[in-house]
């Protein structure tokens, strides 16, 4: 359900997140900006035409460098692969995290629901804005918006539940601990 509306939203959330320390989304914003570039080129021809020409360069200049071969193949996968890798900056935020077990729950409820959320949208939405046509500039700043919205109220709310499970859990094992220590 991505379009150029909402692949430019996350693009520029996860260059401000990466902007804040969460290294592991400067992937995922690059992967972002080429997919607002792939889908922006679907509506305007002379943008269709540099990203050809840009496109064009790299895989001749790939035939020849194994270093910018690998990079032409990581950019594409990246552009078809943006949720693995927001699960890695997940990993990543968890793996530099003081209380990981408590990083962990969070950022795993939060990734959970936010999936569950945005596939829900992607069914829901075009139901529910299916008189505008999508193909309209006004359907695509809807949808876009829409999915957008779907997407970080889902992660709001899978992250509000992390914190409440982590909270839960780390009072459980407290009061075991406490417990163990008194039998000691």
């Amino acid at each position: 359900m991505s379009n150029a509306v909402s692949s430019l939203i996350f693009a520029c959330r996860n260059v401000n997140k990466t902007e804040n320390g969460e290294i592991g989304r400067a992937p995922v914003a690059a992967a972002q900006g080429i997919n607002v570039l792939n889908q922006v080129s679907k509506y305007n021809k002379a943008i269709a035409k540099g990203t050809d020409a840009a496109v064009s360069v790299f895989e001749n200049m790939a035939k020849q460098n194994k270093v910018v071969d690998y990079t032409v193949k990581g950019v594409k996968w990246a552009t078809r692969n943006v949720n693995p890798l927001i699960c890695v900056s997940g990993g990543i935020k968890v793996l530099m995290s003081d209380d990981k077990p408590s990083a962990a729950i969070r950022e795993g409820s939060a990734l959970s629901v936010m999936f569950a959320g945005e596939s829900i949208a992607k069914k829901v939405l075009p139901k529910l804005i299916e008189k505008i046509p999508v193909n309209s500039k006004t359907g695509a700043i809807i949808q876009g918006l829409l999915f957008v919205g779907a997407s970080i109220a889902s992660y709001a709310a899978g992250e509000k539940l992390g914190n409440c499970l982590a909270k839960e859990v780390n009072t459980n094992w407290d009061r075991k601990q406490s417990k163990i220590n008194q039998m000691a």
